[in-house]
């Protein structure tokens, strides 16, 4: 019998970035992963229209040039599908710029699907 492929979220807490600030960090993943979506949640409920990441997974950067957040803003239906594989030990990668003129609180949720 062949094991089932299940969906499992990660929660990265991206903490408070202030007005102009640009915060950087990465997770590094403890299995294969396919990442199927990616939500941006501002803990405030705030627009992230002025809010731009870069992503990548390792070296290898997802996004060309800076990608509004606000992409990622919304329910799970609403969000973009991806389908970008993250190996066991590879670094999901983010640099989080806020050109608004107030902090924000950010999590990024990866929505990952397991190899079953």
């Amino acid at each position: 019998m062949s094991a089932v492929a299940k969906l499992v979220f990660k929660t990265i807490d991206v903490g408070a970035v202030a007005a102009g600030a640009t915060v950087e960090g990465y997770w590094t993943s403890n299995d294969d992963y396919t990442i199927k979506k990616i939500i941006a949640v501002e803990k405030s409920h705030s627009p992230l229209a002025n809010v731009v990441a870069t992503l990548s997974i390792d070296d290898d950067v997802f996004t060309v040039d800076k990608l509004p957040l606000s992409v990622f803003q919304g329910n799970i239906t609403e969000v973009p599908e991806l389908n970008y594989s993250l190996r066991r030990g590879a670094r999901f990668k983010y640099a989080v710029q806020n050109s608004g003129t107030a902090s924000i609180d950010l999590f990024i949720v990866l929505v990952l699907e397991t190899a079953g």
